[in-house]
Formats: structure tokens, sequence, C-alpha cells
């Protein structure tokens, strides 16, 4: 009865155990797939020579599987363990001199089977014929129990790493993680079993005949709680990624300000490579020196390669045990584009009001002289106009200012739209398009509002000076940049025009001209373009650059 009970326990091993090598097999591409997969492959070995050794009939025979068997027995611990660490996240420990220190005992113990089997697997080796199988028993050598000693340690390591796993992430991954545990720790028990024969037995193995629950507890995991199609995020990992794929500087400080870990942006913003930076304490990095958890002003200002950028600060505290606080992580956020947005806002504000001071200033001043020649009606209009001119400069402004504005915009139709308003708004100015446009020339979306206030610009310019005002557009694209040049008959740029297109100088209050070319720059800086001015001796242009923002470029799209 106990022969029949064992063979049909083995038969149904091999049977699952073919069930579960076939799963894996479909899902190696998955953290921790390919060590199980070795790992079932040589539990299936195990399985197939213990069985012929049960039915070989002959001692020789008997032996030859005996000695075979341990060739996967020996495969079986380090590949759990090399599945386990993977498959919880810890991918990175597993360097190849690592593993090859793990294999040195199975290595040790694979070898010796095949050359002191008798000796050192066993000893007193017996081979006796029980209910028609070939049963071998004999007491276990030097070999075996320090196999049977180190299958338990790692074994048992690899059960903490999954409880741990469990912990971490409480509820979602618990069924498959538990199922896991049970597969790698009940042959463990049988094990335990088999070495100190606590079964009272020793005809038969309890270890093999374990594999049809612990194979079911894995082909549970995979099936029925989604062990491969859905791959564990573990924290650490999740918590590594999401401070690595950060864009703001982020620095992890001990206790003591001495950074101990980093994303690519700090490093970026320290002007120093990884492992130059942790270890350093942060009163030796340029842009962290002057910033505490008592620093009173919220922003730091840092210089890097000529460019001036702002950062808030935040401190968010490691908790410790009780009082004791573990550490620290710095995060400085670029906040330089909403500084400079804001200057810029502040400035228009600045010229708007100086704006409507002066023409009140002028409309008192006049009422008070009781002008003769101009009406107080007429007055009135008069300036009332330059300040809804402002106003409407002012409009313009607001929609670069919002967010939706700046997304990317083909400026072919833009560019055919803005110069059939242009021509309706001022039908005494010829408006002349010179350019061979395609249907794919992408810039930023201020590139709209820039180009209108242009063609008004050099419009107004062209008014009055010239009897058959024209204004040139012409555009030239290239793989990374578009320029739209702007020309009109107006006078040359004097050298405070010049300093308000090209450089942002302020404005002079209740000059529209002047609002527009301060706009013009506000709006091309903020595209990250250029805007330059040129002149044929007869025209004055000006030269407005945007870069591209698609990543294909075909100059002949035909």
């Amino acid at each position: 009865m106990q022969a029949t009970v064992t063979l049909f326990a083995v038969v149904l091993s091999i049977l699952v155990c073919l069930s579960v090598t076939w799963l894996v097999s479909r899902n190696l591409s998955i953290p921790g797939a390919k060590p199980l997969f070795v790992g079932v492959v040589a539990e299936l070995w195990w399985l197939l020579c213990y069985l012929g050794e049960l039915l070989a009939g002959t001692r020789a025979l008997t032996l030859t599987f005996a000695r075979l068997e341990w060739l996967g027995v020996v495969v079986i611990p380090v590949a759990w363990t090399l599945f386990v660490i993977e498959y919880t996240g810890r991918g990175e420990y597993l360097t190849k001199l690592r593993i090859a220190g793990l294999s040195i005992i199975p290595a040790l113990v694979g070898v010796g089977s095949l050359v002191i089997y008798d000796g050192g697997i066993y000893r007193n080796i017996t081979v006796s014929e029980y209910d028609s199988l070939s049963v071998l028993t004999g007491d276990k050598a030097s070999l075996t129990l320090l196999f049977a000693v180190f299958t338990w340690l790692v074994v048992t390591a690899s059960a903490i790493l999954l409880i741990e796993f469990v912990v971490d992430r409480g509820t979602l991954y618990t069924k498959r993680a538990l199922a896991l545990i049970g597969a790698g720790t009940i042959p463990i028990f049988a094990s335990v079993v088999d070495t100190f024969d606590l079964a009272g037995s020793e005809a038969f193995q309890l270890t093999p005949m374990t594999f049809a629950l612990s194979s079911g507890l894995a082909a549970l995991a995979i099936v029925e709680f989604d062990m491969f199609r859905s791959a564990p995020v573990p924290s650490h990992l999740a918590a590594e990624t999401a401070v690595a794929a950060g864009e703001d500087p982020t620095f992890v400080l001990d206790a003591g300000g001495t950074v101990v870990d980093c994303n690519p942006a700090a490093c970026a913003l320290a002007g120093m490579d990884r492992s130059e930076l942790l270890g350093t304490s942060s009163d030796d990095i340029g842009p962290l020196a002057d910033i505490s958890e008592t620093t009173t002003d919220p922003t730091v200002t840092v210089e890097q390669s000529g460019d001036t950028r702002h950062y808030d600060i935040k401190w968010t505290s490691i908790d410790g045990d009780g009082d004791y606080e573990r550490g620290t992580v710095l995060t400085l956020r670029d906040v330089t584009d909403r500084r400079r947005r804001k200057e810029r806002l502040d400035a228009l504000n600045s010229v708007l009001r100086a704006t409507i001071q002066e023409e009140m200033t002028t409309v008192k001043q006049e009422v008070a002289e009781e002008t003769d020649d101009v009406t107080d009606s007429e007055l009135l209009r008069e300036h009332a106009s330059v300040m809804l001119d402002v106003s409407d400069q002012a409009d313009e402004l607001a929609s670069m200012v919002e967010p939706e504005a700046e997304s990317p915009a083909d400026i072919v139709p833009i560019i055919h739209e803005e110069i059939d308003a242009a021509r309706e708004w001022e039908p005494d100015v010829s408006f002349v398009l010179d350019a061979s446009l395609d249907e794919w020339a992408h810039c930023s979306g201020l590139f709209e509002p820039v180009f209108r206030v242009s063609l008004r610009h050099a419009a107004e310019r062209s008014l009055g000076i010239d009897a058959e005002p024209v204004v040139g557009i012409s555009v030239r694209t290239g793989p990374d940049a578009v320029t739209v040049s702007i020309s009109d008959s107006g006078p040359q740029f004097s050298r405070h025009e010049k300093a308000v297109l090209c450089e942002g100088a302020e404005p002079r209050p209740s000059d529209r001209d002047d609002m527009s070319r301060w706009l013009i720059n506000w709006g091309i800086e903020q595209a990250d373009g250029i805007v330059t001015t040129g002149t044929d001796g007869e025209h004055v242009s000006i030269e407005l650059t945007f870069p591209r923002t698609e990543d294909d470029w075909d100059p002949d799209p035909t």
C-alpha cells in the first residue's frame, strides 16, 4: 500500500510540475521567470530520476538514477532564491560574482554525487525490493548534510524576503506571495523530515512526493492570482524610480547633512557625478551651501553657465523612532519661468500705470488751462484712445500668459489667417507674402500673438511714411527653426527701439509702438526664440526665429 501511494504521489508531482513548467515558459520576460523556469525543470528532472530509481529493478540502474537525480536537486534552492530576489525587485544585487558564490556548495555536492556518491552522499548503501519497487537506503554522509543545511538557510531567507514583501505591500499582492511562500517552504519541511528520519520509515523520500502540493501552489499563484500577468512593483523600486524620474533636483540627506541619495536632476544642479555626490556634505555643494531648514528665504538662486535659475525649497523629514529624525529629503522646484513671467507682468503693470497716469495728468492740465481750440470731449476721446490701445496690447500679453496658448501650433494657417485679418484691419496697407509654405511647420503657440502684433506694428510704421504702404512677409524653414521676416518702409529703429525690441528694455509710457515692440520681445523670449532687426537700405525688417517642435524634418514633403 505504501509503495502504491508513493508511486501515485511521484507521478502526480510529475504531472503538476509539467503544467507549471509550461505556464512559466510562456512568461519568461517577467522578472524572476527565467530562474523559476530553471528551478521547475530541475525539479522535473529530480522527479523523473526518482521515478527511474524506484522502477529500475537492478542495483546498478538504481544507483545510476540516484546519482543523476542530484544534478537536479542541487539546482533547485539556487534557482528558487534567484527567483525570489528578482521577483521582489532586488535584481540589482544579483551580480555574476554573487551568483557564483551562491553556487559553490551546490556545485561541490553535484560533483560529489557523481564521483563519491558512496561515502559522500550516502554511506552503507543498500538497494532492496519493496513491493516491486527498488528502494535505496543508507546513512546520510557529509555532503548530504552540508547541502541540507545550505538549502534550509537560503530557502528560509527567501521566505523572509517574501514575507517582508507581503508586509511592505499590504494586501496588494498578499495571496500570490503567500502561495509562493507555501510552494518554497513545504519541500523544506519534508527535507527536514527526510534528513532526520522523522517519518519513521527510510524506505521512501518524502521531499519529492511533496512537489505535487508545492507545484500546485505555484500554479495557483500563476493562474488564479495573476502572478505573471501583473508583475508586482516593489515599494523600494517605486520610490527609487519616482525620485529618479522627477524633474526637480532631489537630495536625500542624513541627520548630519550628508547626501545619501539623489536623482539625476540633483547631479546636474550640483555639477557632480552621483558617485561624487554621495557622501558629500551639503555644505560643500555650491547650490546647497547657504540652505538649511532654518533658512527664512523659501527660494534659492543658482548661477549655472551664465544662466540664473530660481528654485523653491521644500524640506521633508524622514521620521525615525521617538524624537530622533533619520534625515531629510530636500527638493528644489524650478520656478524660474514662473518668476520671469511674474517679472514681465509686473513690468507690464508698471507701464500701464505709468501710461494711465501720464494721460490723466495731461487731461487734467489741459482742462485746467481751459484750452480754447480743443473741447473737453475731444481731448478725453483722444487720450482715452491711447489708453484703450495700450489695454489692447495688454490683452495680447494676457493671451500669451495662458498655459494653453503655449501648446504647439501649425504656423501655416496662422500666417494666412493673420494676413487676411490685417488686410481687413488696415485696408490702406498692402501685405505681400513671399513664401512657399508646407502644411506641417509647427512652432510654439506663442507664434500666433507675436506674429499678429508684428504685422500691425509694421503697418503702423508704414502708414503716413509711404504713399502706398507695403508690409512684406517672408518665411524660411529649416530642420530646427522657422524664421519669419516682416519688413516695412518706416524709419530706421533708434537705439532705444532696438533695445526694447531685442533686449526687452522698458517701453516709453503712452507709446503704442514701443508697447508692441516690448510685447514681441516678451513673446518670442518665452518661446525660446530670437528677434533681430535688419535693413536693405529701403526697408526695415524684424526677423522672428522660432524653434520647431516636430522631430521629423522633410525639406521636400512631396
